[in-house]
């Protein structure tokens, strides 16, 4: 309905000079991004100093945060003086001095109820009227369409009234009010694209006129795919390609690639926010499930490997240094390479120089790059021969029988490897599977699981044996040292068509020693048992896990029993007579005890008898024949109690002599 205003003000407000937001072209080209494997993109400019000694970056919005945390200078007689750039919230800050809000400039009645008091003039269905806004006043026409009507306080001090038509138009004669609301429009039009920023770099120096601007925001993880090719004599061709896109917000354009397989610690932080102190907000867990586990490596291996390089290192102290050699290793044979798998060679002129730091590996890309915004890269960055060989990898406790068919690659191309996604060929046969693997480090070694073994299968018998290895009687306390042994047979039923090296993972347990024969080292999590099975055959490897036990008990309250046990577990003679002379006096103890006890137990009996059959008497006539039987039996219960009476000082006395004699042999102890 009043389009025609609101075009005009809009119109009127971009022809508005802003010097923050003025378009200027890019000045600040990216030579170089070096991309790590957390996430982050450290990016190198170089930018142009103006005569004011100003350099300007036009950066995404989801930017500002980490270029005010990173933004560094690299230039050794320069150093930023400060940098600004527009709050978080332009428009509402801008409209907190002005007259009107956003919603009032949508129509021509909301703006003018907004700046009531302020000259205006207003033509509408042929008619105008001018003087200070007094109000607008909605109404219902006669054909029920809504309607406005205008007042105005003209200077002869009348009010005036006009109906506000479509072809409303309004001309703001307060010259402050007009800027304000210039500068209102012009603030809408901005937040209508507020997707970047506009940073100002105050740059001190010597009249340096170029410098190079670095800093770090985030970036998608760069990603390592490997393709391995097994031969037949231990060894297998190995390429590594790096995948890598571009979202920076902008196009790469000879753009130099650094690859860093870093995963340093990293924090971001709201730099470009306003904070108020408010509860903390409890986050949404968003994290992925759990994939299953990756092999991290031979821990007793790769000692035995740190030993040997030691040993290494001491002879080349006394040797003359070697000429270096490259990091990248030497094409594998051609005789690998059959048919097309693992992508062929790659040429040496394009690989990347890698190198190799405390904690991780970088990999230089030789030349640079055009990359779209938005697009995806990807760069090969290693191509060697390394050793290989085929092992099936089962690991106890699960619900599979059949082990896993793996390859065993030890990484000697002298640089660490980042974690990827592995896949697996046969030089004969071709796909075999894909597999998860670990970073691996230089001169390590990891197993990649890719395919089930169906052609061999490994059953388990565990089985727990205790044993006692030392007995003590200290103080009347008896100290008592016992094994705890589980011993588990594996046992490995063998390919028919060929031999198998199979690796068996047996669980860690906190505090249990283990031991094998067949023992391979271990991981962080388990044991590893090798055993090799020739076709059509079966084997049974042991795994024994000990733990010692030590426990305290009262000699006095022990069990014949038990006694007995530990007397023929003890190595000590003496002491094996002891428990045995203890155990029989325990017995005969027990014994006179139950016999009291059951003295006890017949003379309540009785008691509890002589007071049922009284009761009785108590109810029928003392001349009845029931009367006569009662007494007849309160005589009989009588005479027994008179019987036990004269018992209790032997059982007693037998007991009391029994006691003693225990108390005595306690003390030879």
């Amino acid at each position: 309905m009043y389009a025609r205003f609101l075009a005009t003000t809009l119109l009127v407000a971009a022809s508005a000079p802003s010097a923050i937001f003025a378009a200027t072209p890019d000045t600040s080209p990216i030579k170089e991004v070096r991309l790590s494997s957390g996430g982050l993109a450290e990016v190198l400019r170089a930018a142009v100093v103006n005569q004011d000694g100003v350099v300007r970056l036009e950066v995404p919005l989801e930017q500002v945060d980490d270029i005010l945390k990173t933004l560094v200078l690299n230039n050794d007689s320069a150093v930023i003086a400060d940098l600004s750039l527009v709050g978080p919230q332009p428009l509402s800050e801008t409209f907190k001095g002005l007259p009107v809000t956003a919603e009032s400039l949508a129509s021509v009645p909301a703006l003018l109820n907004a700046i009531q008091g302020a000259m205006v003039t207003v033509t509408s269905q042929g008619k105008t009227v001018q003087g200070q806004v007094l109000g607008v006043e909605p109404r219902t026409a006669a054909d029920g369409a809504e309607a406005y009507l205008l007042s105005v306080l003209s200077g002869a001090v009348t009010i005036a009234t006009l109906e506000l038509a479509p072809d409303a138009m309004v001309t703001v004669d307060d010259e402050r009010i007009r800027d304000k609301l210039v500068q209102a429009a012009s603030a809408i039009a901005r937040a209508k694209n507020d997707r970047s920023r506009a940073i100002q770099i105050k740059v001190k120096g010597n009249g340096a006129q170029r410098v190079d601007l670095s800093y770090v925001v985030a970036a998608p993880i760069w990603k390592t795919a490997y393709k391995v090719v097994a031969g037949e004599d231990g060894k297998a061709r190995l390429q590594a390609w790096a995948v890598l896109e571009n979202a920076s917000g902008e196009d790469w354009r000879n753009v130099k690639i650094i690859l860093s397989s870093a995963e340093p610690v990293t924090l971001s932080q709201r730099l470009h926010q306003w904070y108020w102190r408010d509860r903390m907000d409890l986050p949404v867990n968003t994290a992925a499930n759990a994939v299953p586990e990756a092999d991290t490596g031979n821990l007793t291996k790769r000692a035995q490997a740190q030993r040997a390089a030691s040993y290494a290192a001491a002879a080349r102290m006394q040797a003359p240094r070697p000429a270096p050699v490259a990091v990248a290793a030497e094409a594998a044979p051609d005789r690998i390479l059959t048919q097309h798998y693992g992508g062929g060679a790659i040429d040496r002129d394009s690989q990347s120089t890698a190198t190799e730091s405390d904690v991780s590996a970088t990999f230089e890309l030789p030349g640079t790059y055009d990359v779209a915004n938005g697009d995806t890269l990807s760069i090969p960055i290693l191509d060697a021969e390394i050793p290989a060989s085929m092992v099936s990898l089962y690991r106890a406790g699960g619900q599979e029988r059949h082990p896993v068919a793996a390859l065993m690659l030890t990484n000697d191309t002298g640089v660490s490897l980042p974690a990827g996604i592995l896949t697996i060929y046969d030089a004969r046969s071709g796909y075999a599977g894909d597999a998860q693997l670990a970073g691996l480090p230089g001169a390590d070694t990891r197993l990649a699981s890719f395919a089930i073994d169906r052609k061999v299968t490994v059953t388990e018998d565990r089985k727990p044996v205790d044993e006692i290895t030392e007995v003590k009687v200290v103080d009347g306390m008896l100290r008592l040292t016992q094994k705890a042994r589980y011993v588990t047979d594996y046992t490995v039923a063998g390919a028919m068509d060929a031999p198998r090296t199979v690796i068996i993972e047996h669980p860690v347990r906190s505090g249990w020693t283990f031991s094998s024969p067949a023992s391979d080292g271990k991981t962080a999590t388990h044991h590893r048992l090798k055993v090799t099975v020739d076709k059509g055959a079966s084997q049974t490897v042991q795994a024994v896990e000990e733990q010692l036990r030590r426990d305290t008990i009262a000699i006095a309250d022990t069990e014949p029993e038990a006694l007995l046990a530990w007397s023929a577990s003890s190595t000590d003679r003496v002491l094996s007579a002891k428990l045995v002379e203890l155990s029989e006096a325990r017995q005969k103890q027990m014994a006179a005890q139950r016999a009291l006890d059951q003295w006890e137990d017949a003379r309540e009996r009785l008691v509890s008898e002589q007071a049922r059959i009284r009761e009785n008497l108590r109810a029928v006539p003392a001349s009845s024949d029931l009367s006569s039987r009662y007494l007849t039996q309160l005589e009989a219960t009588e005479n027994e109690l008179r019987a036990l009476a004269g018992k209790r000082e032997t059982l007693e006395g037998e007991l009391h002599q029994l006691e003693g004699k225990v108390r005595g042999i306690l003390r030879t102890f």
